[in-house]
This record gives structure tokens, sequence and C-alpha cells, in this order.
């Protein structure tokens, strides 16, 4: 092997998803995340064919897909009166693309990448080592972390998520912005979801300036609920800040009756909302030792439902290239020529569709209507 060792940094779903990947083609990886346990708070995610692909590659698909939520149709709705105005089969799009969407609670994706990277690697990962600085030279990367704490591989990938510290080492000057978007999410156990709600299923209800979305985890015993919406002013960081069903419903007021139950019903200290942030494509991703994967990279606002889908396919690519390189430049030249065009290209479609989903004078475009299902991790030229 031209790398002996390949150091991640950060332990997400598309860190995780890279050093399986790595791992099952031969490679050492090692994967260090900042918070002193490896877990995932979040809640809910869309995992579309394009991502399923790779999964099933990873050999955790089929697991996901049992501890998952698959609903037969995908409502979009009247956001005053809850008419459902247009239907998305699932079964068409298992049909046409070879795997039907799932909808996923984070924690249970991340917990199967893992376990997997672990039962590999019983040394793999290293909670508790916040990344602060890099040296790249000819031969290698020495990373060092806040706790002291320093290690050395062949290659370097930042998987550290939209306030990427490796992304701000590498490319300064490029910071975040507010985008005038503020998003709200919470967990609604099943006894407290309205009748109207479970019936739906999965709906999305686009307003002027806001839209609401729910959809069922984990076979409908919890139903994922998000609301975003444009704003004038954000302040603080985070995508976990506590938030009031008072504040969330005085937002939405003019949605549907049964969407204005479901808020009310949220479990006290359940709800959060986060500020939505943006920065403008890169024209790189990688030196010649360092390589970025997921938001790091290509920061992806929600509004297709593909940013853990973009990550898991950062990650198959990537360790494809390695496996299909003789150095680690070639593999980091490989990935960045397979994956920037997509990449970037999704974060752009991304922000159109938020337009369009609150301004109704703009047509929606969903991830099946652009045609992004149709991508193959596992086999696209690399």
């Amino acid at each position: 092997m031209y790398a002996n060792k390949i150091i991640v940094i950060g332990a997400g779903i598309g860190g995780l998803a890279a050093a399986l990947g790595l791992q099952r083609r031969g490679f050492k990886v090692v994967v260090y995340e900042r918070a002193q346990e490896i877990r995932e708070l979040g809640a809910g995610l869309i995992v579309t064919a394009n991502a399923r692909r790779a999964l099933h590659d990873l050999g955790v698909d089929e697991e996901l897909e049992q501890r998952s939520s698959c609903v037969p149709i995908m409502y979009t709705c009247n956001y005053t009166t809850g008419e459902i105005l247009r239907e998305h089969p699932n079964a068409g799009i298992r049909e046409k693309y070879g795997f039907a969407t799932l909808q996923v609670h984070r924690a249970d994706l991340h917990s199967l990448l893992m376990n997997a990277v672990a039962a590999n690697d019983a040394e793999a990962l290293h909670p508790g080592h916040e990344f602060v600085g890099l040296d790249e030279t000819e031969t290698g990367v020495t990373v060092r972390f806040a706790n002291g704490a320093e290690d050395s591989g062949d290659a370097l990938i930042g998987a550290d998520g939209n306030a990427s510290a490796i992304r701000a080492l590498l490319f300064p000057g490029v910071a975040t912005t507010f985008n005038g978007q503020v998003a709200f999410r919470a967990l609604l156990p099943a006894s407290e979801v309205p009748d109207r709600v479970n019936e739906i299923g999965q709906g999305m209800y686009a307003g002027p300036q806001r839209y609401i979305l729910h959809y069922p985890l984990r076979g409908g015993r919890i139903m994922n609920i998000i609301g975003c919406g444009q704003a004038t002013e954000w302040e603080e960081e985070g995508w976990a800040i506590p938030a009031t069903n008072e504040e969330f419903a005085n937002a939405y007021a003019d949605f549907a009756p049964h969407l204005m139950e479901m808020i009310g019903n949220i479990p006290e200290g359940g709800l959060f909302k986060w500020g939505l942030r943006d920065r403008e494509p890169l024209a790189t991703w990688t030196t010649d030792r360092v390589g970025m994967l997921g938001d790091a990279a290509h920061p992806m606002t929600p509004f297709l439902g593909q940013g853990a889908c973009l990550a898991i396919e950062d990650s198959m690519l990537l360790a494809r290239a390695f496996a299909a390189s003789n150095s680690v430049k070639e593999a980091l030249v490989r990935y960045e020529g397979a994956r920037k065009e997509r990449g970037n290209g999704v974060q752009l479609m991304s922000l159109e569709e938020g337009r369009a989903l609150q301004d109704p004078r703009i047509p929606r475009r969903t991830a099946v209507d652009r045609g992004l299902l149709k991508y193959d991790p596992v086999t696209v030229p690399v």
C-alpha cells in the first residue's frame, strides 16, 4: 500500500462512511472526533437511491432499511388546508432506481457505520481530539490537537462539517454567511402525532417564505418535524439551540390546523432551531495530501434532502480513488475530478430549491425531478 495510514478528521456520517470504504479496500484509517463521545444527536434525514447504492457497497444498507421508515407515498400539500396537491409514490422510485427512498433516524445510520468501522479496527476511533493545525510535507501530514496530541499519516481527509477547521486553515477568509433562513426541528413520539399527520406520513407544505415537512422514523414510532423560513437576522451559532413551541407556532400560525396541533404537542425541551449558513463553492477541495468531503467541501442546505447523501457519495468516490491510484496525490486528483462538479452543482441546486419552496411563483424541482437519484457512486468513473 502506498498509503500506510489515512487520517480522517470528523466522525460524522461522511467521515465514518469514508473510513469504512477505505478499510474495505485495504487501507488503515484513523478517525479523530472533537466530541468526547462519538455519537449522533440529530433527528431525521432522507436517504435516496444514489446514497443507498454506496451504503449497499459498504454492507449497511439492508439493516438500515430494517431500522428505518419507507413511506408508500410522499405528499405535497396545501399549507393552509392540508389538501393533497401532488403524490410521489415510493414504489415507482424503487422500480426506476433500484432503491426506494428511506426516512432515517440519523443516529441509526451513524451507529451502523461506527460499529462497522470499529469491527474492522478496534483502534480506529478517537474521540476527544479537537483539530487545531497541520503540517503537510512531500512525504506526509502531521496533525495537531487541542489536547496536545499529534499524529502523522500519508493523507488527511477533512470531514468536519460546515464549520470545517480544515477548510478554514486551507482556504482562509472564506467565512460562512447567514443566508436568511431559520429552521426548527423536533421529534414527536407516535402517541402525540395528530391522526391527519399519521395519515399523510411524509408531507411537504410550502407556504410564502416558509415550509413545514414531516415524515416518520423507525417504522412510525417517531415523527420528524422540520420548519424552515426566512428571517431578517440571526446571531447565534450552532444547530441545536433550544426553542419554544410558541415561537415555532407564531412563525407558522397560518398553516393547517393539524400542523399547529402537531407543533403544540412537541415535548418540552424537544424543539431546536438553527440559522442556515452558506459558503461560495470552492474552486478546489484538495492539496497534494489533504482532501475534504461532505459539508466541509460543499456545505449543503437542506432543501433537496441531499446533504447526507452527497457526503456518502463523496466517501465512496474517495475510497475508490485511493484503491485505483498509485499515490496519495493521484488519489486526491481522481477524487476531486470525479466529485467537484457534482458536489458544487448540487450545492447550488439546493439553494435554488430553497427559493422555490418559499416563493409560489417559482416551480419546484425535487431531487427526483432533477435526476439526482440516477447517480451511482459505485460505478461512475474515478
